[in-house]
């Protein structure tokens, strides 16, 4: 079996190309061992969602899962494609709108397979401690002015939480452009992730993560047009937000707040000075979105 191609994954992960038999396949592994029974949960939870067949939208086939106590290792179709900034800064409007159609139908398709179930605020309460006790043990944080205050007012966000009814059953769980992969008017979704809630709803909150907040251009290191990412984004944006605010209550409901605790998910284990900076002056602009 040999190795054409060896990466690392973002989540510490060995990412390999192999080939069988003239055909190439990702091959997913992982000695970590706070990682394995997750990555094993990522992989059956992509398994499970490519077995629906969407327009466009796809999910490349888990051909195998092979674990024990030291090791997993995730076998899957090996997808020919470009990532975001190459496909966004050749794509056309129309192509932009065949994606916006795509990402909608795919959420609206997950908000189908869920049921609207009352979540009690103490899930979002006790998430929130959890997140708070991390971000106060992160090193990297400690010596910065604002977090105590930031803390404080995320606090009075979810203090004032009643319990929320959305639709809860399946959702991507880390639905950013930088894990969907996109080969012409096909996009592929790729590391998928367990989530606090199960609802669609949070794919809404990490899709806009970067429609909304440019975090995986922010992740991407290498060059791009910052004018057209700018604007497709923003057109992007204006779609999705303006789609599930006409057709959900619930999205207008409970969409600040969980992006709000997306983004204090994200900064307790952050270490980079320049993500820091970006995530602070989000969770600012999004408290103020939340009290105004």
């Amino acid at each position: 079996m040999p190795i054409e191609l060896e990466v690392k994954g973002h989540s510490g992960c060995d990412i390999d190309v192999i080939r069988e038999d003239s055909r190439l396949y990702i091959l997913k592994s992982s000695r970590d061992p706070k990682y394995l029974a997750r990555l094993v949960r990522q992989a059956e939870k992509q398994r499970a969602a490519a077995s629906d067949e969407l327009q466009h939208i796809r999910v490349p086939r888990i051909h195998n899962i092979e674990h024990d106590d030291s090791h997993v290792a995730v076998k899957m179709d090996y997808v020919y494609s470009r990532n975001f900034v190459e496909y966004f800064e050749q794509a056309g409007f129309e192509q932009v709108n065949y994606l916006i159609d795509a990402l909608i139908m795919y959420l609206e398709h997950e908000i189908s397979q869920s049921v609207l179930t009352t979540v009690d605020r103490a899930v979002v309460a006790d998430k929130f401690e959890d997140v708070v006790s991390h971000i106060l043990n992160n090193p990297h944080l400690k010596d910065i002015a604002e977090i105590p205050a930031m803390i404080d007012r995320s606090r009075e966000v979810f203090d004032a939480l009643s319990d929320m009814t959305m639709p809860v059953g399946i959702c991507h769980g880390d639905l950013t452009f930088s894990n969907i992969l996109f080969n012409g008017n096909n996009y592929f979704l790729i590391d998928f992730l367990d989530s606090f809630i199960e609802s669609p709803l949070l794919d809404i909150v990490k899709l806009r993560q970067d429609t909304a907040w440019m975090w995986s251009r922010l992740m991407y290191s290498g060059d791009c047009d910052e004018i057209r990412l700018r604007i497709v984004f923003g057109k992007i944006d204006a779609a999705i937000d303006a789609h599930f605010r006409e057709h959900h209550g619930w999205y207008a409901d409970y969409y600040a707040p969980l992006q709000l605790m997306n983004f204090l998910r994200i900064l307790q284990y952050a270490h980079d000075p320049r993500v820091i900076t970006y995530l602070i002056n989000s969770i600012t602009s999004q408290l103020d979105q939340c009290n105004g």
